[in-house]
């Protein structure tokens, strides 16, 4: 049940009114508690902003929201017909897609049957009312921001003959909206939130809020990479985070080391006080691991590693990996959250990941729980 201790009393006796019937009116409501209709009619929107109640008639929420905080934006991928040349013009499809990728994990968990919130900040612009009515098909978004005289993110890819991306540009600064304030301004919705799961497109003041209140109210809460420059955005004491899911770059970036190995990398995370890691190195697959105890693993102590090398996509099945590394965080968090072990979660996540590069979407459209299921099934190696 979604808890309602942050509520007024007021609030709560309207959910309690609800209860009875859900297809009261206004004013009837007005009447009980000697309030006006339109301060019923306030209070009402109120509870239906927070995420107590669906809409009219006015059913309640029970659920817990898996919360996903981060960026939301509008993909541009441009593939070429040919073998890039600098310097010179070169023919290419282009293609305008939704993305971000706490939005792209979002969508995903949402196609898996999970109860998802988002909360992100759009501009007011075509681009923001495009991607908040694509978004309600499979999450709900009334934590989610629009500003005035900010543009919505976007984000260019060029992608080449082999699928693979060439380079991206981040036009991501509407993000720089998403700090510590947002967070505390916000404290409502994520306190009904099972999971917060942000990616790196929140500030690092934001994100030290969350892992402060992940600590306080003890909530997991999931770190996800977004790039090698983004890790900045991660604060040095990361003590209790429940997962956390970055590449190779990323860990680099973020621990100032050369160091390759994903293993190693993996278990700096764990080392630093993460409870679980998962560290992705493209092709030659991933490692992950997780400590055993809650408190801090003590001086020499050496966690458990486990590499997976994955099963390799054929070159001709390639059609856009720029999906690629949030369908593979989705899947391993729909099975921590739904329950399952490490060692299964990340299973979910490779195969996810694998089906998804097939597919000319950053998010699979055909992707339902079953389906992944049952790929997971007749998928070798996992």
């Amino acid at each position: 049940m979604i808890p309602i201790s942050n509520l007024s009393e007021k609030e709560r006796y309207i959910l309690n009114i609800l209860e009875e019937n859900p297809f009261i009116s206004q004013q009837e409501i007005a009447d009980r508690i000697a309030i006006s209709r339109s301060a019923a009619a306030n209070l009402l929107s109120g509870l239906q902003e927070k995420g107590y109640i669906l809409g009219k008639p006015y059913l309640l929420n029970k659920s817990r929201y898996v919360t996903c905080i981060g960026g939301a934006n509008l993909d541009h991928k441009f593939v070429a017909d040919a073998d890039i040349i600098p310097g010179t013009s070169n023919p290419v499809r282009s293609k305008a897609s939704f993305g971000g990728v706490i939005r792209n994990v979002a969508e995903n968990l949402g196609r898996l049957d999970l109860n998802v919130s988002l909360m992100s900040i759009v501009g007011m612009d075509p681009a923001g009312d495009q991607i908040l009515q694509d978004c309600k098909k499979s999450m709900n978004v009334f934590a989610t921001e629009r500003l005035y005289g900010e543009n919505t993110g976007s984000y260019y890819a060029i992608i080449g003959r082999d699928g693979n991306m060439l380079v991206g540009y981040a036009d991501m600064a509407i993000c720089d909206h998403m700090d510590r304030q947002w967070i505390l301004d916000h404290k409502g919705h994520l306190r009904l939130g099972s999971w917060l799961i942000a990616d790196c497109n929140i500030r690092k003041d934001a994100m030290e809020e969350l892992i402060a209140m992940s600590r306080a109210e003890e909530r997991s809460l999931a770190v996800i990479g977004v790039s090698a420059p983004k890790m900045e955005n991660v604060p040095a004491d990361i003590d209790g985070v429940a997962v956390v899911i970055c590449n190779r770059d990323e860990s680099q970036a973020y621990f100032r080391t050369g160091e390759t190995d994903a293993a190693k990398l993996c278990a700096l995370w764990l080392k630093a006080g993460v409870r679980k890691a998962v560290v992705t190195a493209g092709k030659e697959g991933f490692a992950y691991g997780q400590r055993m105890r809650a408190d801090s693993m003590s001086e020499g102590e050496t966690p458990v590693i486990r590499t997976h090398r994955v099963q390799p996509v054929l070159p001709e099945e390639i059609v856009d990996v720029t999906g690629a590394g949030d369908s593979f965080s989705a899947g391993v968090l729909f099975g921590l959250i739904s329950g399952e072990t490490l060692d299964s979660s990340v299973g979910y996540g490779a195969v996810n990941s694998a089906m998804t590069i097939k597919s000319p979407n950053s998010v699979r459209p055909d992707l339902t729980k079953a389906k992944l299921i049952e790929e997971v099934k007749n998928y070798e190696n996992i």
